[in-house]
């Protein structure tokens, strides 16, 4: 048993499908398949069962998959810190980000600094089309994107990894009578101005919710987030964004939308396929995953 036979097992129980495992991994889907077949050998049992829906884990694979995970995340920690103690990390970071739970990205940028102190680190603030257009010229080493119904990633070109699942909310100053209500539908959103992060997906979900006129009347779209900041928690306008990007933010609360609240998106982060990750990346994005898994904890307990 390898540990790439382990990564291939988690691959094809995550896609469900051997095709698209394979596309992720680089593989013929002949070669994933025989090393999926030799791991089922030596263990003695099917760890898939194999049909034209797709491949589903049977009883005995549901049960190793979650163990087969943590070994390869105890692999990976184990080979980090080895690397870390023999070398001392250095180069250059290039990191694009839509505006988020921009705290957590922080957290994870401060740490990774602490502890990498050589490394210099590049964040910028771009919207979705201006990050995916970065790594395709490979100005950008990683992107960080909300993917949802009315906007996804390009699967041919980049890999999304997805951190967060959460809703769009409207965001509304803490104290008003706004913040009281469970939800806030489409009649009170045409009631109040409402000033937008220039992003496509933002102006996706504002055209769901407003018609041409309202739109024209009452949306402001701006690019510098501490004006939507000062005019939201001033009462001077709402905004809409992911529920995690208001949680740390003094003076705004996210008021879940009536019309939207079945609908999820994630936030995660994007990386363009055809270029390999290279090692500071893959430590970055392990230091990024920790405190997002803190601030969902701290969510957990609110």
């Amino acid at each position: 048993m390898t540990f790439d036979q382990l990564k291939h097992f988690s691959t094809v129980a995550k896609t469900q499908s051997f095709t698209v495992a394979a596309h992720e991994l680089f593989l013929s889907i002949s070669a994933l398949s025989q090393s999926i077949s030799s791991l089922e050998t030596e263990l003695g049992l099917m760890l898939f069962k194999r049909s034209r829906s797709g491949a589903h884990l049977t009883a005995e694979g549901a049960l190793l998959i979650e163990k087969a995970e943590e070994i390869m995340k105890m692999t990976k920690e184990f080979q980090t810190f080895a690397q870390a103690q023999t070398e001392k990390l250095q180069g250059h970071l290039r990191i694009s980000t839509i505006p988020g739970p921009s705290n957590a990205l922080l957290a994870a940028v401060f740490s990774f600094k602490k502890e990498h102190p050589n490394v210099s680190i590049e964040l910028q603030e771009l919207g979705p089309k201006e990050i995916t257009e970065k790594l395709i010229n490979e100005e950008m080493d990683v992107g960080m994107l909300v993917v949802g119904p009315s906007s996804e990633v390009n699967e041919d070109k980049f890999h999304f990894e997805p951190l967060l699942e959460g809703y769009m909310v409207a965001g509304v100053q803490a104290h008003s009578t706004l913040a009281e209500k469970p939800f806030i539908s489409k009649k009170d959103l045409s009631r109040y101005p409402i000033i937008l992060y220039q992003d496509a997906y933002l102006n996706q979900t504002i055209k769901q919710l407003l018609d041409n006129n309202s739109q024209r009347n009452l949306v402001v779209k701006t690019n510098h987030t501490n004006a939507i900041t000062q005019w939201v928690s001033s009462g001077n306008a709402i905004t809409i964004g992911l529920d995690y990007s208001f949680q740390h933010i003094d003076g705004i609360t996210g008021v879940k939308i009536q019309e939207l609240k079945e609908e999820r998106v994630h936030y995660g982060w994007v990386h363009l396929k055809k270029k390999h990750i290279n090692r500071l990346t893959d430590i970055f994005l392990e230091t990024l995953n920790q405190e997002i898994n803190k601030l969902i904890a701290q969510s957990n307990e609110m």
